[in-house]
């Protein structure tokens, strides 16, 4: 698989079905469309990534509990408002979509994880053969499926090393 690239537009974000994923603290490199979704939101509602659906308009704000922390974080609740200013909530679902590449959605020196190490990451797993990528965005498959296989490459490198 091709080496993955962020957002030639905005210099940063993970462009993927037609919209472009970043992080909050990016989300003004997206435009006054975002300033001007973000108007329809509860004020308690914090997200983490920012979606910005090119053909359809809308902003999606996601909130990512565990952004910093997982390799591949969780889809949270999120809030999709269309450009009519209609929102539309919706909760995250019990086996959640995760994130993948998510050093796509920030820049070299974003502070809250090691850019360098989930780029890596992204290289050791995209290389796994036999990876079903039309399962990969739950986060059951994921553990069950390409993690162990994951650990397992890890292993052997060690023992190779």
């Amino acid at each position: 698989m091709p080496e993955q690239k962020r957002s030639p537009k905005y210099g940063v974000g993970k462009e993927i079905g037609g919209s472009v994923y970043v992080h909050r603290l990016y989300a003004d490199r997206l435009g006054l469309v975002v300033t001007e979704a973000a108007r329809h939101l509860p004020e308690e509602f914090e997200c983490t990534v920012v979606k910005l659906n090119h053909r359809t308009g809308a902003v999606t704000f996601i909130r990512s509990p565990d952004w910093d922390t997982a390799p591949e974080p969780v889809v949270g609740d999120l809030w999709t408002v269309h450009p009519d200013g209609r929102a539309v909530f919706r909760s995250q679902p019990a086996d959640p979509w995760i994130y993948h590449h998510k050093w796509l959605f920030v820049a070299d020196d974003y502070p809250g994880f090691d850019v360098a190490a989930s780029r890596e990451r992204s290289r050791a797993w995209t290389s796994l053969p036999d990876v079903d990528r039309s399962r990969i965005g739950k986060r059951s498959y994921w553990e069950a499926e390409v993690v162990p296989r994951l650990e397992g490459t890890k292993e052997q490198d060690e023992q190779d090393g």
